[in-house]
């Protein structure tokens, strides 16, 4: 599996990734479920906050019991890891949607739910692993930050490259929790072992999803940013607001879309990565071609 391929053409890489990318699409339209998962995500985590806001508030009118910052530092890693745990077992109910449909079944969103609460041990704790590698990450960019000089671009530039480093060799580890069954330490040495197979000189990675993506941007931005901008020169605020507002909802059922297509390539490469066998909806050269191992 994963043979080792002569450097492709743009225009052929570009050919084969669009042709993953509409089998991606095709496999989310026989499950139209998915696309709940990722949306009841943003809505939870906009509830989730809102749900944060208001006790913070009030706890702040009785600053001289606590002190603010320890208030907000509170809520603060209090919302970070909720959110990161609503995204990662979104995550989970999809991959196993996405394996039945790829094994030939047919879940429900309730046995996407149901198989996701049943890892949620592992859930959890995974979510506490990466969203505090992420807060860690995060923190230390933000002082990388305020360095001036070469030492500052520098440190930036290694941070940027850790955080890229984490999202790559953590790619599988949601699938191997639902899929296997293992911890997150397990799970995440499953996917260190996953994109070493497949891991060379060159990762190519996603490229259809990401024209998909940058096209939907340009048009979203053509279609309603721009009527925006000439809605408010001519003093029309009322609409240019509304434009605005279609925009950030456009971006964001975009995102969701991407996201869950995402997911479901995982899976797919994830499952063919562990077991040799090729996911319905894929061919073996869809995936052997979804990473790219070069040689000199």
């Amino acid at each position: 599996m994963f043979n080792q391929l002569k450097k492709l053409p743009y225009k052929e890489r570009l050919a084969r990734s669009w042709d993953v990318t509409k089998k991606t699409f095709a496999v989310i339209k026989a499950d139209k479920e998915i696309l709940a998962f990722p949306i009841l995500s943003v809505l939870f985590t906009i509830g989730l906050f809102l749900l944060l806001f208001l006790p913070f508030i009030i706890t702040l009118l009785v600053q001289s019991i606590i002190p603010p910052f320890t208030v907000m530092a509170l809520f603060g890693l209090l919302f970070v890891f909720i959110q990161v745990f609503i995204g990662v077992f979104s995550h989970g109910a999809i991959v196993h949607i996405a394996k039945t449909r790829f094994e030939g079944g047919d879940a429900t969103f309730m046995e996407g739910v149901k198989a996701a609460w049943n890892r949620k041990g592992q859930l959890i704790k995974w979510a506490l692993l990466t969203g505090t590698v992420g807060l860690i990450i995060s923190m230390a960019q933000n002082k990388a930050r305020d360095k001036r000089g070469i030492a500052g671009a520098v440190a930036n530039a290694i941070l940027g490259l850790a955080a890229l480093a984490w999202k790559i060799v953590s790619l599988f580890v949601v699938p191997s929790i639902i899929i296997k069954g293992t911890g997150p330490i397990d799970s995440l040495k499953k996917s260190y072992e996953t994109i070493k197979k497949t891991w060379g000189e060159s990762l190519v990675k996603y490229l259809g999803l990401n024209v998909v993506g940058s096209l939907i941007g340009v048009i979203g931005f053509i279609v309603l940013v721009l009527p925006a901008i000439l809605f408010l020169i001519d003093g029309l605020f009322t609409l240019a607001i509304v434009f605005v507002l279609l925009w950030i909802l456009f971006l964001t059922l975009t995102k969701v879309i991407l996201s869950a297509a995402d997911t479901v390539f995982d899976t797919a490469l994830f499952m063919y990565a562990d077991t040799g066998k090729v996911p319905e909806a894929y061919t073996k050269e869809d995936l052997d071609h979804a990473f790219r191992v070069e040689k000199k």
